[in-house]
């Protein structure tokens, strides 16, 4: 674990210090259901066997030391993903590739926004959520009124929206793994906010990433940050409730199998995750819940004094540092 903070007095240091060892003592009991590995079984075994269908095409971009695609995979159902697909010109044989999913209502940006990894020699995967950006969504929700994502099919677990969400990012994967230029062992999956969530929840799906590295992340000991949130997707998930307090039961027992604290065990590759002590979104003490279960080798990026928000230069910095060390 590493703290990232300036010159404060001594009694603020045994402040940040005691709360530290209460996350970090903090191992929350599980909520899976009975069939949740049954579940999560059977939809990757669905997924398997699915055309992936993807397609290329290439943008004239205004950087030209970079070749930048347009690229469109499918999903968990037939929805067309959009993504970039993104190598500088001058790239050999065998890349190692990063695959980005973005935050929640967000978007993959422009490609320049990935310059720092291509000039590297990293490829890139950025992805357009389901939905969001300029991915559409071709699926039917049952419950659908609030106009926003997290509560698209929270009443039955087969049609929820987190769960095509989850099965896209591992297509990405297999995307990567089809091209001849990408070494399949050398992938990494990166994400802040809702996109720190899927890569979790990805890398607990498939053994294949080397690399997760999860910022601030979502879908985090659900049960707790609905308490402890003040802002963010959640709150839609308790005005459904307040609609329909009929459903209570039923919305808690969906979340479970979407909830990173009952898929982390499942994580294998090395993990390193970002917190800020006063984040109002996606609140410390759940994403150390989760983070205290993974079994994998793994890091944690403190900062006491941020909140939802890793933008931190010194932050970005150490971010290239550990993919390059790591990667």
């Amino acid at each position: 674990m590493k703290i990232y903070y300036k010159e404060v007095d001594n009694s603020m240091m045994r402040h940040i210090e005691e709360k530290l060892k209460h996350l970090e003592a903090y191992i929350p009991e599980l909520t899976k259901q009975e069939d949740h590995d049954i579940f999560w079984k059977r939809t990757m075994e669905e997924a398997k066997g699915k055309a992936l269908n993807a397609s290329l095409h290439e943008l004239d971009y205004p950087i030209k030391q970079v070749r930048a695609f347009d690229l469109t995979y499918h999903g968990f159902d037939e929805t067309p993903i959009q993504a970039y697909y993104i190598v500088s010109k001058q790239h050999q044989e065998k890349l190692p590739c990063l695959i980005f999913f973005h935050g929640y209502a967000g978007h993959k940006n422009s490609v320049s926004h990935y310059m720092k990894w291509l000039i590297q020699g990293y490829a890139v995967i950025a992805v357009d959520c389901r939905g969001q950006g300029r991915t559409g969504d071709y699926s039917k929700y049952s419950s659908d009124e609030m106009g926003t994502w997290v509560t698209k099919g929270i009443l039955d677990k087969d049609e929820y929206y987190y769960r095509k969400v989850y099965v896209d990012g591992v297509r990405a994967i297999d995307f990567a793994c089809s091209r001849p230029e990408i070494d399949p062992k050398r992938i990494a999956i990166m994400g802040a906010s809702m996109g720190g969530g899927i890569t979790l929840a990805v890398a607990a799906l498939d053994d294949r990433p080397k690399l997760a590295v999860a910022d601030v992340p979502n879908m985090c000991d659900i049960g707790l940050a609905m308490k402890q949130k003040f802002d963010g997707s959640l709150t839609i998930v308790e005005k459904f409730l307040h609609r329909h307090p009929e459903a209570i039961e039923q919305v808690y027992s969906t979340l479970t199998y979407f909830d990173n604290l009952n898929l982390c065990g499942n994580i294998t590759c090395k993990t390193r995750i970002s917190v800020g002590l006063l984040d109002l979104i996606c609140p410390p003490m759940p994403t150390y819940g989760v983070y205290n279960r993974i079994l994998a080798p793994k890091s944690m990026e403190v900062y006491p004094f941020s909140g939802h928000d890793m933008g931190i230069i010194e932050h970005i910095d150490k971010t290239i540092q550990y993919v390059n060390e790591h990667l």
